[in-house]
């Protein structure tokens, strides 16, 4: 199998970036028969008991008012976590998407097979992007890598 890297890329993320979209473009030659990407993010989890209580306590009363001021339970919300997934996109449009917990993953997109969320099918030559989904950013840092390889079809 011979493959070639069609993107790498190391992503600094922060909190204010939750909520939005991180673009990662890349093109796919002709005669490439699958994509491969490889996708982590570190840290998954906040550490710091006290920073996750504030941030609790912060959203409750976002979200429902003052009256949670004096809720106390927050072990029913530990640990909290960084969530970020990943989508898809081809010329040809939406190829699918990992909206998983997992701060590691692998996936695979051919004509023959493709990892569950995404389409299979041979991938077309042109101009893609793969969008890091920053739904929840509850440390100071997190940092993404991802990695887009491509099958050279023999």
């Amino acid at each position: 199998m011979n493959k070639i890297i069609l993107n790498e890329a190391k992503i600094c993320l922060r909190p204010e970036d939750e909520k939005s979209g991180r673009f990662i473009p890349f093109n796919v030659p002709e005669g490439i028969s699958k994509l491969f990407i490889t996708y982590a993010y570190t840290p998954k989890i906040l550490g710091d008991k006290e920073k996750s209580y504030e941030l609790i306590k912060q959203n409750l009363i976002r979200d429902a008012g003052e009256e949670w001021t004096e809720y106390t339970d927050y072990e029913e919300f530990m640990p909290l976590k960084n969530l970020v997934t990943l989508a898809l996109h081809s010329p040809e449009g939406y190829r699918g998407a990992a909206h998983r917990q997992a701060d590691s993953q692998y996936h695979e997109i051919g004509e023959g097979f493709a990892s569950p969320g995404f389409l299979r099918s041979r991938p077309v030559a042109g101009h893609w992007e793969l969008v890091l989904h920053v739904h929840a950013l509850v440390t100071d840092v997190c940092i993404c890598y991802v990695k887009i390889e491509g099958e050279v079809a023999e």
